[in-house]
């Protein structure tokens, strides 16, 4: 019986990236020269690993595959004549890290990560953490707003923040 492939997921497709995306952007730099088209080439590769990630036989040879991957893209970019001109502004002053594509699509899968173990956790608990780390109440306004003493306050939001840590223990 044929097993259908694994489906990436943001959360287990951001540590490919976090772990890749240097090496697959130096790549594509020492063939075109140009941190505009090698921003572009890096898009292209973790795209094309996203859409056939369960097409690769063997998981630990992920590294090679981008490689040859942001390679052949590379190539394929100046033999269309698509790579810009390079210029003395774009190889001296990179694009920031924090907007990199490699950058944007690990931030994204932390949150879908994030939501979903916050998700998971009893709706009290959950709410807890939420008035005290996202709205910036203080444990006696959480206790108020929830009705609640703040001693069982203190003890969801150390529950909450456990879970969080060992779930997204991946994400440091």
């Amino acid at each position: 019986m044929l097993m259908p492939a694994p489906v990436a997921t943001p959360a287990s497709f951001a540590p490919i990236v976090r772990r890749h995306r240097r090496l697959v952007h130096a790549t594509a730099m020492g063939v075109l020269h140009s941190s505009a088209d090698a921003d572009d080439v890096v898009q292209e590769t973790f795209l094309a690993a996203w859409t056939h990630l369960g097409t690769i036989d063997d998981p630990s040879a992920i590294g090679g595959w981008l490689l040859t991957t942001a390679r052949r893209r590379a190539y394929d970019r100046l033999r269309r004549g698509a790579a810009r001109p390079a210029t003395e502004l774009d190889d001296s002053v990179p694009a920031p890290d924090d907007l990199a594509p490699s950058d944007v699509a690990e931030r994204t899968a932390f949150v879908h990560a994030a939501r979903a173990v916050l998700a998971a956790m009893p709706p009290t608990q959950r709410r807890s953490w939420m008035l005290r780390h996202l709205e910036g109440l203080s444990y006696t306004e959480v206790a108020a707003v929830l009705g609640l003493p703040e001693s069982t306050v203190r003890g969801m939001l150390a529950r909450a923040r456990r879970t969080l840590d060992r779930e997204l223990v991946d994400w440091r």
